[in-house]
């Protein structure tokens, strides 16, 4: 089966085609426009912006990824695309894009929910997957910890209360003026630190329910960087600033980690997924590693390029999915 995913919840656009094969997907071609350079001015998305700009490359990325897999819109046997969650504006150029082609070519459509696609990125270097499963997807809009017992179907454990990891990440790089997007720049700074700048101090929550809080942690980010003068404009090479990210780093990774142990022995879990653009974060990726040894579990990670906003990740959710019955009813 061939399957044509489209991605566009935020800023991200994307087209994939993938094949569902009796082993799992296999990725055939992916294309990605990235729209950093227009945001990072803003040091964030505008979403505004963001959807203007999906209309101008929805057309380009689709002929893109047919070209690059060598097949005609008429070889497809189903069309997967986002439905949500997002930005609507950004999910509406790809939603509408998808609709008008498999209402053309006569072809099935399915819609896919932005998470359900980040848990399948997984399945293409792991379909082999043993269930129950932990699932930690983690991005700029997400900090979400999840229990599945397929790829299908997830069963929310814990979340954020209000920020997202990424977004520490992001604005930390926007007050210490080191670019936009802030995880790949934290990362690469956190690296090159000789050491941390101290610990920063979890949050508690009164009615003792397991979340997660990351709006205390910019807060706490941007108080270390008033009482250090000079170090927002110091650069990536500045040991201060290094040290900064390297704390936001730990600070980060040992939070989001911290309930594995306790989950995975609730639902004896066999394996551990980890997806969503944070997983990109090298620290997190060694520590995920070092948390599913300890506790015997087999880890999925994708690789970088499927951790991100994908299609690739929505034509794989969208091949097990069953297609919309009525797909012109709305």
């Amino acid at each position: 089966m061939l399957i044509l995913g489209l991605e566009s919840s935020c800023d991200d656009c994307s087209a994939a085609i993938v094949e569902e094969t009796l082993s799992g997907p296999v990725l055939k071609s992916l294309v990605r426009r990235s729209q950093d350079e227009l945001h990072g001015p803003f040091g964030g998305v505008v979403p505004e912006l963001a959807a203007r700009e999906h209309l101008l490359q929805v057309r380009g990325v689709i002929i893109e990824a047919l070209e690059r897999a060598g097949i005609r819109l008429a070889q497809l046997d189903r069309i997967a695309v986002t439905q949500g969650p997002g930005l609507v504006g950004s999910l509406l150029t790809t939603f509408s894009a998808a609709k008008a082609m498999a209402w053309r070519e006569g072809l099935p459509w399915v819609g896919v929910h932005h998470l359900l696609g980040h848990l399948n990125a997984a399945r293409f270097a792991a379909p082999d997957l043993a269930f129950p499963a932990l699932v930690l997807l983690v991005s700029g809009g997400h900090t979400h910890l999840y229990h599945a017992d397929s790829w299908t179907h997830l069963d929310l454990l814990q979340k954020t209360r209000d920020d997202a990891a990424g977004e520490a990440f992001d604005k930390t790089a926007r007050m210490l003026n080191l670019g936009y997007p802030g995880g790949p720049i934290v990362d690469a700074c956190a690296r090159e630190a000789v050491t941390s700048a101290g610990r920063f101090t979890p949050p508690k929550f009164r009615d003792g329910k397991p979340a997660w809080s990351f709006s205390g942690l910019k807060t706490g980010m941007k108080l270390r960087i008033q009482a250090e003068p000079g170090v927002e404009d110091a650069g990536p090479e500045d040991p201060r600033v290094q040290a900064l990210c390297r704390s936001l780093q730990e600070a980060v990774s040992a939070w989001l980690l911290k309930p594995i142990s306790g989950y995975a022995e609730a639902i004896q879990a066999r394996s551990f997924i980890l997806s969503g653009g944070v997983a990109c974060n090298s620290r997190l990726r060694a520590e995920a590693a070092q948390v599913a040894a300890t506790l015997d579990l087999r880890l999925a990670i994708p690789e970088p390029s499927l951790c991100t906003d994908n299609g690739a990740m929505i034509a794989a959710a969208g091949a097990l999915l069953e297609p919309d019955p009525d797909p012109w009813a709305a």
